[in-house]
């Protein structure tokens, strides 16, 4: 008698696991419900700043090099070297330069004496016109020739364009370099600029910037005002567009080029927007979808949504595809199907955390 009831209790566990069969001859299997988070579409709460994760980066790197060529001097500086707008950073041999210029100066106030007594002569209508306007063209070219030699001789002293800081050394003292070629590179440090990288959505609220502030966490900068400089036209490879932001260095600032910056712009909005949070959105291809739930069957329906402003402080503003009211999932938005049973996990009171009252 017990084994028969043994058998009894097996035969009905087998059927219990394996489900039963509908009327048509098919298996059913309970219908899974997965726990979500659910938040109400609101217009309450205006996102109205993103915050931009980038770099900082000089004005300008500037190559400097001679105008004239020669056996390289003097190389005054070494590599992080801060220089002055003037200073001096290297010299050419100036032996060859200093004779030219001797050469070409006596030429010159030779043919000068002579225009000068031939110009005499032509007021006093004593000599004809063509003969004073050879005499007239030999001084210029004598004049054009000295005042070249006294350019190059102040050329082969390579001064400092504007105060910076020397990146990069390219030559050697006593090495013979021609005209044109790279001596040092320099940093113009009296202005940095910010430069992040936005994607579509956020391209127009950079642009219509109101406030923007700085964030260089290593230089001990918190919300320095920064302004608009430029906004790239064109998307780079990535997708995404260029940006920058520019302040002033001063000598208080510890900030450097290459330093990790966030810039937080801000633009108040002309009237509310609904608003969601940012972990609801989730993409397929090229577009952007939400998990919408409906209350009378406890489901989730997939919509297609437009966005205005994405990824700052958990909020995005939506454009279309949801309305006001709307329930939609916030959480676990990536294990979801079309239809899908889900039902919303409880938030627990202030005054009964855990729910254990």
């Amino acid at each position: 008698m017990k084994f028969k009831n043994i058998v009894f209790v097996l035969a009905a566990a087998v059927v219990a696991f394996t489900g039963c069969k509908s009327s048509t001859g098919e298996e059913t299997v309970a219908e899974t419900i997965k726990n979500v988070k659910i938040e109400t579409v609101t217009d309450g709460v205006t996102q109205n700043s993103i915050t931009l994760n980038g770099k900082i980066k000089e004005k300008s790197l500037t190559s400097l090099s001679f105008r004239v060529g020669g056996p390289l001097l003097k190389l005054n500086v070494k590599q992080g070297d801060y220089v002055k707008q003037g200073q001096v950073i290297a010299e050419i041999d100036k032996r060859d330069y200093k004779l030219q210029l001797e050469t070409t100066k006596a030429q010159f106030e030779q043919t000068e004496s002579e225009y000068q007594r031939y110009k005499q002569l032509i007021e006093q209508n004593k000599i004809p016109e063509n003969t004073f306007e050879k005499i007239k063209s030999g001084y210029l070219m004598t004049k054009t020739a000295y005042e070249n030699a006294q350019n190059q001789l102040r050329d082969t002293e390579l001064k400092a364009p504007f105060s910076g800081y020397i990146y990069e050394k390219f030559v050697e003292n006593f090495q013979t370099v021609g005209a044109g070629t790279p001596i040092v590179s320099i940093i113009d440090n009296s202005h940095l600029e910010a430069v992040v990288s936005v994607s579509e959505s956020q391209l127009q609220h950079v642009k219509n910037d109101k406030e923007s502030y700085l964030t260089v966490a290593n230089a001990g900068i918190r919300n320095l005002p920064v302004k608009l400089f430029s906004v790239s036209e064109k998307a780079m490879h990535d997708g995404l567009y260029e940006v920058k932001f520019s302040f002033g260095n001063k000598n208080n600032l510890k900030v450097a080029p290459g330093m990790t910056a966030e810039v937080t712009v801000y633009n108040t909005a002309k009237q509310n927007q609904l608003s969601i949070a940012a972990s609801a959105i989730f993409h397929e291809k090229t577009s952007t979808y939400v998990w919408v739930f409906n209350p009378s069957t406890s489901k989730v329906e997939k919509r297609e949504v437009k966005i205005a402003l994405d990824g700052s402080q958990g909020r995005v503003n939506i454009v279309s595809g949801v309305n006001n009211g709307e329930q939609i999932v916030t959480a676990g938005v990536h294990y979801l199907v079309e239809g899908q049973k889900v039902q919303a996990i409880k938030t627990p009171s202030v005054t009964n955390i855990g729910g254990l009252l």
